[in-house]
C-alpha cells in the first residue's frame, strides 16, 4: 500500500540533533521510501483558483496557519502501522508533525501514467496541492477533462505525475513529544480545505501556473503552486 507522508512544520514541536539523512537511507535500502523532496518556504507559495472564466491568481498560501507542508515522501509499505513506523522514526516527527494518507488508485484511462521519478532528484520544479474549497460554487469535475488534461501535461511537459489521496477521514497524525508517540486521526492542520491530490508539474512559473489554471479540480478547489528545493548539495 502506498501513503503519502505530508512533512509539517509545529510551533509546538521539539528540538532534535536526529539527522533526516540517516532516517532517508534506512529507509531507502530497506524499498520503503521510494521518493522525497523538501518544499521551499510557504511564502512562495502561489495560490491558483479558478471561478466561471476568471483564473485568480494569489502569492502566497491558501490560508494563514502556523502549521504547513514542508515536503513529501511517498513510501511503500505493508500497513499503516508499518507507514506509522516509518513517521514516527522521522526527524519531523519531533520538530514537527507528520500527516499520513493513503494514495487511492485513479485510472484514467490509456496515455495518463505517470512519468517514472528518479527518487530524490524528481524531475518536476514543482509541486502542487490539490485542495477541497467549502466556499466554492459546486462544480464536480468529469473524469474525461481530467484525463484530457494530464494527457495535455504530459504531451507538452508540464505534467510528470501525481498522486489521488484518499479522503481525510483516512489521514493518521504522528508526533513525538516528551520521548512519547502519539498517533491520532486527522490531518496536519485542523482546516476544512484538505488536501486531494498532488502533482508534479514542469516549466518556469508562468507556465506552471498557467497549465495549473486549466486544472478541472481548480474549478471547484484551491491549487498550491510549491517550488521544490533541487539545490540542496
Amino acid at each position: 500500500m502506498k501513503y503519502v507522508l505530508f512533512i509539517a512544520t509545529d510551533p509546538a514541536g521539539e528540538s532534535t540533533d536526529e539527522n533526516p539523512e540517516a532516517w532517508v537511507e534506512k529507509w531507502n535500502d530497506s524499498g520503503v521510501r521510494i521518493e522525497g523532496m523538501p518544499l521551499k518556504p510557504v511564502t512562495e507559495t502561489r495560490t491558483v483558483r479558478v471561478r466561471g472564466d476568471q483564473v485568480l491568481v494569489t502569492d502566497g498560501p491558501f490560508a494563514e496557519t502556523t502549521e504547513w507542508i514542508a515536503g513529501y515522501d511517498l513510501i511503500e509499505a505493508a500497513d499503516l502501522d508499518e507507514a506509522i513506523e516509518v513517521a514516527a522514526s522521522h526527524p519531523m516527527a519531533t520538530a514537527g508533525r507528520i500527516e499520513i494518507r493513503p494514495v487511492e488508485s485513479l485510472d484514467l484511462g490509456p496515455g495518463t501514467e505517470n512519468v517514472p521519478h528518479q527518487g530524490d532528484a524528481p524531475a518536476s520544479h514543482f509541486l502542487g496541492i490539490l485542495r477541497t474549497d467549502p466556499g466554492a460554487p459546486p462544480f464536480s469535475p468529469d473524469p474525461a477533462s481530467v484525463a484530457e488534461w494530464v494527457r495535455e501535461g504530459l504531451a507538452g511537459g508540464r505534467y510528470l505525475g501525481g498522486e489521488h489521496l484518499s479522503p481525510l477521514q483516512e489521514a493518521t497524525l504522528v508526533r513525538r513529544r516528551g520521548g512519547e508517540l502519539l498517533v491520532s486521526d486527522g490531518a496536519y492542520a485542523d482546516v476544512p480545505e484538505w488536501v486531494t491530490g498532488v502533482v508534479f508539474i514542469d516549466g518556469e512559473w508562468e507556465e506552471a501556473i498557467d497549465y495549473l489554471a486549466r486544472c478541472p479540480m481548480a474549478r471547484s478547489g484551491i491549487a498550491e503552486l510549491r517550488e521544490f528545493w533541487t539545490d540542496l548539495s
